[in-house]
């Protein structure tokens, strides 16, 4: 299913984006720093182009995986 796959990249980005953020933080270095913004850009980036609803194609937002229907059209999205 297309929402499983853009759930596990968006936890990769997101992880990936936290490692090099921590990392930063300790170790003092610029370009980790820089590749964490460019990491929550790509998360945000992925998130608006791949977090949508498979039946109507309208954007998920912040739904979680806990809410089974789609706000927008209603069908269910574990299909």
């Amino acid at each position: 299913m297309k929402l499983k796959q853009a759930r596990k990249v968006l936890l990769a980005l997101l992880g990936a984006m936290a490692l090099s953020m921590i990392l930063a933080a300790l170790l003092g270095s610029m370009p980790l720093a820089l590749l964490a913004v460019i990491l929550l850009l790509a998360f945000i980036s992925y998130s608006f182009s791949h977090w949508r609803c498979p039946h109507c194609g309208e954007y998920l937002g912040r739904v979680g995986k806990g809410i089974p229907l789609c706000p927008y059209c209603h069908e269910r999205l574990d299909k």
